[in-house]
């Protein structure tokens, strides 16, 4: 019975291998998506969009096919080295070469089978990075001033009227959850340019400065008035504030009274109609303002007398 059993699975075997052999030599249509590789001068500055990928139809038997598609990287290499001006390039053209196919593979077709290139001045160029990441911190904890990138800019390179568009880059999105402490990521920029222009780090570092969250009150700080005319004087009434703030326990202890700028501008006054005005508070962005008493001030405006 064995033997039987062992008779039919070598049986079974050897057919499927003659079939796959029989039917490898067959000549087969293949359609593949190959990246398509451009080279260009470093004068040479390529202004309209080209497909990164060309969509090929290969003919050959069956083996030479599935050598290709298993063992090799296939790659349109265009080199546009040789033309001077605009043009439009037949991608039928030289395919094997272009390729590097074997002799008994053919290319029956190539989509797109022409494309239009347009050149113009290669330069570089500096763009700002704009930011897509964000943190979201444990419990009781809290992210002290903005984000720092490192490099905040980064370098382009391309034709002049394509740069010409760009103002900025983007890093990719992501979200840091769980925080407690600082951190520092390095996080690719997003790269939507197209492959003529080139992009100089294409990542960048990212930090924050996370600390325990904890909120501070001062108490009876003076308002100032600032831009009183020499002949005025003004009086703020009730002549003190009281603010509290939220930041990091670090930060928060460093800071005192007399780090805080709060003040009323005498042009604020002049053009005030309901006989109270709102203070100025210049803070720093690692502290969050959450209470401030009184919230406006009365004032009362007087003449200085003139000295005989």
């Amino acid at each position: 019975m064995r033997k039987n059993i062992f008779i039919l699975v070598n049986t079974f075997i050897f057919s499927v291998l003659l079939w796959v052999y029989v039917n490898l030599n067959l000549t087969y249509s293949y359609e593949v998506n190959i990246p398509l590789s451009v080279r260009s001068a470093k004068s040479q500055g390529v202004s309209n969009d080209i497909p990164a990928s060309v969509d090929v139809i290969l003919k050959g038997k069956g083996w030479s096919l599935l050598k290709i598609l298993t063992t090799e990287n296939l790659e349109y290499y265009l080199d546009l080295t040789q033309f001077k001006k605009d043009t439009k390039v037949d991608l039928m053209q030289n395919t094997n070469e272009a390729l590097k196919l074997p002799f008994d593979v053919y290319v029956q077709n190539v989509s797109p089978g022409i494309i239009e290139v347009m050149f113009d001045n290669m330069i570089t160029k500096m763009v700002r990075v704009k930011n897509n990441t964000s943190v979201q911190t444990r419990d009781e904890f809290t992210v002290i001033g903005n984000v720092m990138l490192r490099p905040d800019s980064v370098k382009l390179t391309g034709a002049s009227s394509s740069l010409s568009k760009i103002k900025f880059v983007q890093t990719e999105y992501l979200v840091f959850k769980d925080v407690s402490t600082n951190i520092s990521r390095d996080v690719k920029l997003i790269d939507t340019l197209g492959s003529q222009i080139k992009i100089e780090p294409t990542e960048i570092n990212v930090s924050y400065k996370v600390e325990l969250s904890a909120e501070k009150t001062f108490e009876d700080i003076d308002v100032n008035v600032y831009g009183i005319p020499s002949d005025k004087d003004v009086l703020i009434i009730p002549p003190k504030i009281s603010i509290t703030l939220r930041g990091g326990v670090e930060e928060l202890s460093k800071l005192t009274a007399k780090d805080l700028n709060i003040g009323i501008n005498y042009h604020q006054i002049e053009s005030d109609e309901q006989g109270e005005v709102e203070p100025t508070i210049e803070l720093s962005d690692i502290f969050t303002l959450i209470k401030v008493q009184p919230q406006r001030f009365k004032y009362i405006i007087k003449n200085k007398s003139s000295e005989n």
